[in-house]
């Protein structure tokens, strides 16, 4: 895998959170992604407000604001158009400025990672269709990467905790979903990651329903994990998904790491499945750029990590 230098990305944050825009412009310089600036008052904008900004170089959006407003209100889904370009565009929420600095933190951990070896967690809710599923992935991607199964059936919710610490460049959950967490594992919830203290994930996918939605949370599971440290970003739904769905994503990102891709930007538009109604309700949360490669020694630490069965 070969990642993409000299990217641009669109950043957009509130006026009166210009040290935070300013914070995060400076930090993806420093990672050798050109920052764009744009502020704005009141309210995240509407879509067409990007039309005035996007440009057939943009690589990417981030859209950052107050976390008082929800994934799903934000943003229409994980893309923008224009020019006929599909662009990721991802969402940052903040309860106060300070927030950003963990958040950086952890971007340029996972940024400045040795551009070698990428490697996969493979997590599912103990059921035989999820479990089917991984087993899937796993046969299609064993001969080009290290993939990992830490599945509901065979490791315990708090191994899943430490085993997600070893660093890996990306995290895929299979399962039910709300937006609080996963239904697998007995309930994970983002109050079991309060001592986490591992290395970050690239990105964690979370292929099911609601990880993404605020219904009766302040911060939804998908927002949670890139701002407590877990991974840099998050990719979840703001509704209901399909299983069959979910599975088109799967085998499509199969593909795409197959053929090298390497950020989780560009492995969403080529894994992205053709029909909208499998797309239009996920977002990505935090770093759209997330590189899909694993922390120095996160394989060996991987292999280490105790199962059942």
């Amino acid at each position: 895998m070969q990642r993409n230098k000299n990217r641009n990305l669109l950043l957009v944050y509130p006026a009166d959170m210009r040290l935070a825009g300013e914070c995060l412009s400076e930090a993806y310089s420093l990672l050798q992604i050109r920052a764009t600036c744009v502020e704005y008052s009141g309210r995240p904008p509407a879509t067409a407000f990007y039309n005035n900004f996007l440009s057939a170089d943009t690589d990417a959006v981030l859209v950052v604001g107050k976390k008082s407003y929800a994934p799903s209100t934000v943003l229409p889904g994980p893309f923008l158009y224009t020019q006929g370009k599909k662009i990721p565009a991802a969402w940052l929420p903040l309860q106060k400025e300070a927030d950003v600095f963990p958040f950086i933190q952890t971007l340029k951990k996972v940024h400045r990672r040795k551009k070698s070896t990428p490697g996969m967690a493979l997590l599912a809710q103990w059921h035989p269709q999820y479990l089917r599923l991984t087993q899937r992935m796993s046969d299609l991607l064993e001969d080009k990467i290290p993939v990992f199964k830490w599945t509901g059936d065979i490791i315990t919710r708090e191994d899943v905790v430490h085993a997600l610490g070893s660093g890996l460049g990306m995290g895929i959950y299979f399962g039910h979903g709300r937006s609080v967490g996963w239904v697998g594992y007995y309930g994970m919830r983002s109050h079991h990651f309060e001592s986490f203290e591992g290395n970050p994930l690239g990105c964690m996918l979370s292929l099911c329903c609601k990880t993404a939605s605020r219904k009766r949370t302040g911060l939804s599971y998908a927002e949670s994990l890139p701002l407590m440290g877990v991974s840099a970003a998050a990719f979840g739904a703001v509704r209901e998904t399909r299983h069959t769905d979910n599975m088109k994503w799967a085998i499509r990102i199969c593909t795409a790491i197959n053929e090298g891709i390497d950020n989780l930007g560009d492995l969403l538009i080529h894994a992205e499945p053709p029909n909208i109604e499998a797309v239009e309700h996920y977002r990505i949360i935090g770093d759209p750029f997330a590189p899909l490669y694993s922390d120095a020694g996160s394989i060996k630490k991987a292999k280490a990590v105790e199962v059942f069965g």
